[in-house]
């Protein structure tokens, strides 16, 4: 008759007790990255040297989301041209309806207050998403 063998209790020799570790979550407030921002153009003053001072005094990118008041002078270039690489588009309204739009041309200077609602923003991500079933060009850098 073979000998019974004894099934071992506990943990078996050479291990140890290591203690489980405690990983703690530090939480740090999170500064929101996109911030909604009104502004205020005084008359006299061009709209487009403002929204370049915010965007460079506070290091950020912006959107105009919306614009309202009087503008005194403008310069706009019309046409179906491509745009330039880091052109600015505008649509203008006057008071009786007529739309105006196309590339800044020059500058637009308030002719009574006008405000702006913009959203700034730090470090955006950019994705380039394609439609299925059709393939991207690679002419552009959206990455």
């Amino acid at each position: 008759m073979a000998p019974i063998s004894k099934k071992l209790c506990g943990r078996p020799n050479g291990s140890k007790n290591k203690p489980k570790s405690t990983s703690r979550s530090i939480c740090q407030p999170i500064e929101s990255s996109v911030k909604l921002v009104t502004i205020n153009v005084v008359s006299g003053k061009g709209v487009m040297e403002t929204i370049l001072d915010v965007a460079c005094c506070d290091h950020v990118s912006l959107t105009v989301l919306n614009a309202f008041g009087m503008i005194k002078n403008y310069t706009l270039h019309p046409g179906a041209t491509h745009p330039p690489p880091f052109s600015f588009a505008f649509k203008l309204c006057t008071s009786h309806g007529q739309v105006f739009d196309g590339l800044i041309g020059g500058s637009i200077i308030v002719g009574d207050n006008v405000s702006l609602m913009v959203s700034t923003f730090k470090k955006p991500n950019i994705y380039k998403f394609i439609s299925e079933g059709k393939e991207g060009n690679n002419d552009d850098n959206n990455v």
